[in-house]
């Protein structure tokens, strides 16, 4: 199975791990909201930081933007909507721990990740430097283009530590922007020609292995690599879109899988050629290729 380790989860999977779910095991980490584990779920009731203790999180009017960090107030008077959003409500005292501490005394290898934190990634992202060294070869992190919180570190900030731990940006999706108040009343007219009112204010970025070194993981084989991780990554692959990535790595270390397994993933390929897939179909297509391999 495939680990994926889901920071700020909000309880769930992401939806766009359904169509494999059952081939995902899921740590969960939610201080707000703590549940047992349940069949592939497993939670764990801490705030992650880059040092275990202790630590406050800002619960806001609007609770997805609660944070281990202070809205930056002065900032977002700016905008509509975000002054009542962030609002904090109440303050909570949380047990803070680092994703090595607890993944080595877990004894858990962890393949992917997901952080949505409000602000608070590259703290975490420094307390994962031996999770990212290790078994990671995908993540999926919320960035911000401006500082939503103070002593918030910026999507380049964020690039540079992952570029250090030797993954590359290779793609940027679900981009917000934030919109000026203005006595006008304007909040986002069409405006023609793909332009959008508003500022950037974060999205999320996908970060991978680079591609040379996760190839190289897969043919040299042992311990977590060879054709266990070979499966895993071109399936996480798919399930983010990244099908031509997907098929690149497969053409590198088709050698290394199971003879069934080689022959259902050159034919699922193949069958994608120049297809076009709303959400619904993608996760029927993924949804089959689950089954078949």
């Amino acid at each position: 199975r495939i680990t994926l380790a889901d920071v700020g989860s909000a309880r769930r999977i992401n939806w766009r791990w359904r169509p494999v779910r059952d081939h995902v095991a899921t740590l969960l980490f939610d201080p707000l909201d703590p549940q047992p584990d349940s069949g592939l779920d497993r939670y764990f009731p801490y705030a992650l930081d880059a040092q275990a203790g202790t630590g406050t999180l800002n619960v806001t009017r609007r609770v997805s933007m609660t944070s281990m960090l202070q809205p930056n107030a002065a900032l977002l008077s700016r905008f509509w909507d975000k002054p009542d959003h962030t609002t904090v409500t109440r303050t909570i005292s949380v047990e803070t721990e680092t994703l090595d501490q607890l993944m080595a005394s877990s004894g858990i290898g962890v393949d992917v990740m997901k952080i949505d934190v409000q602000g608070f990634e590259h703290a975490i992202l420094s307390g994962a430097k031996a999770t990212l060294a290790g078994t990671v070869f995908l993540a999926e992190i919320e960035l911000s283009f401006l500082e939503r919180y103070s002593g918030l570190h910026r999507f380049e900030d964020v690039v540079d530590l992952m570029r250090d731990s030797g993954f590359d940006l290779i793609d940027i999706g679900r981009i917000k922007r934030y919109r000026y108040a203005n006595a006008a009343g304007i909040v986002n007219p069409g405006l023609g020609m793909g332009d959008r009112a508003g500022r950037l204010a974060f999205c999320d970025a996908l970060f991978m292995l680079r591609d040379d070194v996760l190839r190289d993981r897969i043919l040299a084989g042992g311990g977590a690599n060879g054709p266990d991780l070979a499966l895993k990554a071109i399936i996480a692959l798919l399930v983010h879109g990244k099908a031509d990535i997907a098929a690149w790595l497969f053409d590198n270390c088709a050698a290394q899988l199971s003879e069934g397994t080689r022959a259902a993933l050159d034919r699922y390929l193949r069958s994608l050629g120049g297809r076009h897939f709303g959400r619904k179909g993608w996760h029927k297509a993924l949804d089959y290729l689950a089954r078949k391999v």
